[in-house]
């Protein structure tokens, strides 16, 4: 799809969540706990160790 100026349509930076988020993530339901580490899974209860223990 060209542009308003008949070129290259404009390149679209790719967007998503930072990998510093990872520690967050549940590892074993991949619930995203805004709880710091460490802290309990509110779905499933298990236990988000901190990023050292991982």
């Amino acid at each position: 799809m060209p542009n308003d100026e008949g070129g290259s349509p404009p390149v679209r930076e790719q967007g998503g969540d930072p990998v510093c988020w990872l520690e967050r993530v549940c590892p074993e339901c991949g619930l995203f706990v805004e709880d710091e580490p460490p802290a309990v899974c509110g779905r499933c209860g298990a236990p988000i160790p901190e990023e050292d223990a991982r």
